[in-house]
């Protein structure tokens, strides 16, 4: 069996310093610590978690609390991508992630009995927008956390400036003309949904533009098929004066929103704009390809990582308990100057 004897021998160190390294203690330097990890592979060397564990007072398990009630799944671009990159950010500070669910074994669990059985030494809350007891026993209980969906009170936050997005994609339709521009909002339950249409009634009113009722619609869920009731409901109610743009904030809504107007008639974007909010791999092969705002997932996932990391080992807090990662406009040809 290998052990951390035989990878200090190999690199000509000490075992406690290769301790130090699997540990992820300061002190290491990195041409050591590549060369102790390059010998760890080349010998087959597996550290023993339950002895770091005892050794470090941590189970190096960081836990991820989704929930479904926003009905986009965790297969869903957004999500997967920030969790992707949450993953691989704490894998670098040596940390495994495990997902916490409602059931132990056979049976039901709340989310802090879960965490508890497993053990974790944080969690990343990406639950969406409900503020259930789930969570609230979560965030009333010790464990570290950081969200990465809503806005908790005291808790480290990273997400999207959902206002500066709404204004990037506000601004280029009215650069193009566009004055009667219609939103389809994501459900204002969400933190997305509300700060995006508070920026787009903020908008209207910064430019002397009208808040016209029969402009906005908003949509049940996140799903593709709300969007596509949405953009219906839309067409109905402002069949008499029509909008020449819409903003939709989410590029599924957008997209199915493009197919519902292509189906009665409407061309994009000659007829009807439409830009979105997201920039999700799909938004550039839709037809046209969808005009929208991107969202820096990589990012938020690996700076939630590098706070939870921070706290759970003590590292001075440098990051607003609120971080908002900027947006950045993405042209393609779904809007149209008029």
């Amino acid at each position: 069996m290998v052990t951390i004897y035989d990878v200090a021998k190999l690199v000509g160190c000490s075992p406690g310093t290769v301790s130090k390294a699997f540990n992820n203690y300061n002190g290491v330097n990195t041409d050591t610590y590549k060369k102790i990890m390059e010998a760890a592979e080349q010998l087959g060397y597996t550290p023993n978690t339950n002895a770091r564990a005892l050794a470090t007072k941590k189970t190096w398990l960081l836990g991820v609390l989704f929930s479904e009630e926003l009905g986009t799944g965790i297969v869903h671009p957004h999500f997967s991508e920030i969790l992707q990159n949450f993953q691989s950010r704490a894998g670098n500070y040596g940390y495994d992630v495990v997902f916490v669910n409602k059931r132990l074994g056979n049976r039901e669990a709340s989310y802090y009995e879960h965490c508890l059985y497993r053990g974790v030494d944080g969690v990343l809350l990406a639950a969406g927008s409900i503020y259930t007891k789930e969570i609230e026993c979560v965030l009333q209980s010790d464990l570290k956390a950081v969200s990465v969906e809503m806005l908790y009170p005291d808790k480290h936050t990273v997400i999207s400036d959902n206002r500066m997005g709404t204004l990037q994609a506000l601004e280029y339709l009215y650069f193009l003309g566009h004055r009667k521009i219609a939103h389809i909002a994501c459900p204002l339950y969400s933190i997305a949904g509300s700060e995006r249409h508070n920026a787009y009634k903020e908008f209207l009113k910064s430019k002397g533009l009208e808040e016209n009722p029969k402009y906005l619609v908003e949509c049940k869920n996140f799903s593709h098929e709300s969007g596509a009731q949405a953009a219906t409901e839309l067409l109905q109610q402002s069949w008499e004066d029509l909008p020449t743009a819409v903003f939709a904030a989410y590029d599924d809504i957008a997209c199915a929103a493009m197919t519902t107007f292509r189906s009665q008639g409407f061309r994009i974007p000659d007829d009807l704009s439409i830009i979105g909010f997201d920039n999700v791999m799909m938004s550039g092969f839709t037809s046209p390809p969808l005009t929208t705002i991107e969202q820096d997932r990589a990012l938020i996932g690996q700076k939630a990582a590098d706070i939870l990391v921070g706290m759970i080992e003590n590292k001075p807090d440098e990051e607003p308990f609120e971080l908002r990662i900027p947006t950045k406009l993405i042209v393609r040809n779904s809007c149209a100057r008029l």
